[in-house]
């Protein structure tokens, strides 16, 4: 009689929020639960199709001539930049277009000028996601700097303890993401960001799962420079990566890959790189998926304005609920009503492993993510065989959070 009830009142909150035709996907697989957004997001058909009209209508890249096309990609190109910044609620000129998360932490380490700064070393948080974490250990390899690795709370949560400990002044970069990969929790990035400037160093932030998932822009949150997926919470098409830098910063840096429209000129054994934000984007753009992200950022814009903030917290707080009430069920980390990625295994993952556990819900139509998700030494830290990880956005709904809980419950009364 309580799910009932509770049930009912869902419904009649999460009204606004069916928006499951809007998604393409549905219509090949209208019984499918998603729960897999936090690694790819599904995308929108407006953004589709955006990404479509661009391929057959227009195809050149942006700043690569004078002709019509070009022009055309150009101007794409600067009116996503323009959506983007009014999103983030920031200026245009520190909104840079990237080819990979690794690729422009690498640029940024590159170009860092550690000889003129005096420093030598790099702190990254053991929870940081593989792109984020590896990219770095490799440039620090290449470039012979220290690295000091940030230990976690038990919720998963960098230990500012361990920040506070470690940071110096040879401390150049601090790497510290903001919702972490795996079970959901949130740095306190505000208060890390205190702390690193105190020692004049700089803060890396990956917003990955944060991005168009919270009430706030992650601009705000004290991070020197930010790092994206344009896919994840913003909803665009896959193979974009988006950086925001603090003012402040990019005035003296230069980027550690430069090449195409990055330089504006080049003579003998000497360049002179563009100015913002072009001096950020080496070689050529994924002009496809930007013109795709314009369309997306327009759609996640007018959700958020019809409520999609509530309706993640309203699921997000019946997931936790149902997920809490399987037997043999571990819930890692510690999930609030502004989680939107959880992590779990069902029984002993030794005996039966996550990845059997995502088969079987695969074949209840089902898609959830499962292992390590790219998050290595952070998972194993918390269990050495990987885990199940579930992450909602608006298209889900209390149908696909009951679907995935009663085939949990039938999984664990045949197998446990």
């Amino acid at each position: 009689m309580v799910l009932k009830q509770f049930t009912q009142q869902f419904f009649i909150m999460a009204s606004k929020m069916d928006v499951k035709s809007d998604f393409g996907v549905y219509d090949e697989l209208p019984n499918l639960a998603y729960f897999d957004s936090a690694s790819t997001t599904l995308v929108p058909k407006s953004s589709v199709n955006a990404t479509s009209n661009f391929l057959n209508s227009v195809v050149a890249s942006a700043r690569r001539g004078a002709h019509k096309l070009a022009v055309k990609g150009n101007d794409t190109v600067e009116a996503t930049r323009r959506s983007l910044s009014q999103f983030l609620k920031t200026e245009p000129a520190f909104v840079s277009f990237q080819k990979s998360i690794p690729s422009a932490i690498a640029s940024f380490v590159y170009g860092y000028d550690w000889k003129h700064n005096k420093k030598s070393k790099i702190i990254i948080s053991q929870s940081e996601e593989n792109s984020v974490f590896v990219s770095i250990l490799r440039a620090a390899e290449v470039l012979h700097l220290d690295v000091e690795i940030a230990s976690i709370e038990d919720d998963g949560s960098v230990s500012l303890s361990s920040i506070d400990r470690l940071i110096d002044d040879k401390t150049g970069i601090v790497a510290v993401g903001h919702v972490i990969p795996g079970i959901g929790t949130r740095n306190d990035v505000s208060e890390i960001a205190e702390i690193v400037h105190s020692h004049n160093a700089v803060l890396l932030t990956d917003t990955t799962r944060s991005m168009g998932l919270v009430d706030n822009s992650p601009v705000h949150l004290g991070s020197d420079i930010l790092v994206f997926s344009g896919n994840i919470g913003l909803m665009g098409p896959p193979g974009l990566t988006i950086q925001w830098i603090n003012p402040s910063i990019e005035r003296n840096h230069i980027p550690g890959i430069l090449g195409g429209s990055a330089v504006s000129n080049v003579k003998g054994k000497k360049y002179e790189t563009a100015f913002q934000p072009d001096k950020f984007e080496s070689g050529f753009l994924n002009v496809p998926a930007i013109a795709g992200l314009k369309a997306s950022i327009e759609y996640l814009t007018n959700l958020r304005s019809n409520g999609m903030i509530n309706h993640l917290a309203n699921l997000s707080n019946y997931m936790r609920k149902r997920l809490k009430e399987i037997d043999g069920l571990t819930l890692y980390g510690a999930p609030s009503n502004e989680t939107t990625i959880f992590g779990f295994n069902l029984g002993d993952p030794s005996e039966v492993g996550c990845h059997d556990i995502a088969m079987f819900l695969d074949e209840s139509n089902i898609a959830v993510r499962s292992g390590l998700v790219c998050a290595h030494p952070l998972i194993q830290s918390i269990t050495h065989d990987g885990l199940i990880q579930v992450s909602l956005h608006v298209y889900n709904s209390i149908i696909d959070i009951e679907h995935l809980a009663t085939t949990l419950t039938t999984i664990s009364e045949q197998l446990l």
